[in-house]
């Protein structure tokens, strides 16, 4: 028998698969649906253990990585919302001057926001050159804190596998979104990140980390070997 498994809503009759794996925010219920808090990814302790990290020559102490993300059509991200971003950023580094700050980009961000971001944090920051390796999944290893655009799901959930300090910065709505909401209202909740705008002088707090491929990964196989064996 061929069991079928679809990864987030599909948009169609949910009869038409054994599974739905979807994430709690999309707010869809049924009997053959699994949610997971966030979204999926790939990351897991193997993964941080063979990354490659000879061409990155970023310090690994005292890290503190922002994640920019892109325009999409719940949150607007104009020259405006980056420039309240960049002057958080300096802020955040003259109270903490200790912290090195590497500055990663997603691939939506436009090129006209990160030729900003070099020119007017070349002094406080570290910022990625995407001509060079792409130092994401060393800044989830190494990275004592991070800042994230609030704009993607995905790169919040993978950042929650840390364990680390999450804060969000938050972007204004095109429209608002529930979906959206219901994501950062959990995670407020779970106390797995905290708003940019509520700090000034970086301090650390922990959470269960989320390891929802595995998690559900379980749930999946006993439920199979239940329902099909």
């Amino acid at each position: 028998k061929t069991i079928t498994i679809h990864i987030q809503d599909p948009k169609v009759n949910f009869k038409k698969f054994n599974y739905i794996v979807a994430p709690e925010h999309d707010d869809i219920n049924g009997n053959n649906i699994v949610t997971s808090t966030g979204a999926l990814h790939q990351f897991n302790d193997d993964i941080f253990s063979n990354i490659s990290e000879k061409n990155i020559d970023i310090p690994r102490k005292n890290l503190l990585s922002v994640i920019v993300g892109g325009g999409n059509n719940h949150y607007n991200f104009s020259l405006k919302e980056i420039d309240n971003l960049i002057i958080k950023i300096k802020n955040i580094k003259k109270i903490n001057k200790k912290y090195n700050i590497l500055i990663i980009f997603s691939r939506r961000t436009t090129s006209e926001i990160k030729v900003l971001i070099k020119q007017k944090l070349n002094k406080e920051a570290i910022v990625w050159d995407t001509n060079q390796e792409n130092p994401y999944t060393f800044s989830l290893k190494y990275s004592d804190y991070f800042i994230v655009t609030s704009d993607s799901t995905s790169m919040i959930s993978e950042c929650s596998f840390t364990g680390k300090p999450i804060y969000i910065f938050h972007l204004p709505f095109k429209r608002k979104s529930k979906r959206m909401e219901r994501f950062h209202q959990r995670f407020l909740r779970l106390n797995i990140t905290k708003d940019l705008n509520s700090i000034s002088k970086l301090s650390p707090w922990t959470y269960e980390h989320l390891n929802e491929s595995e998690r559900i990964s379980g749930i999946i196989k006993e439920r199979i070997i239940k329902e099909y064996s």
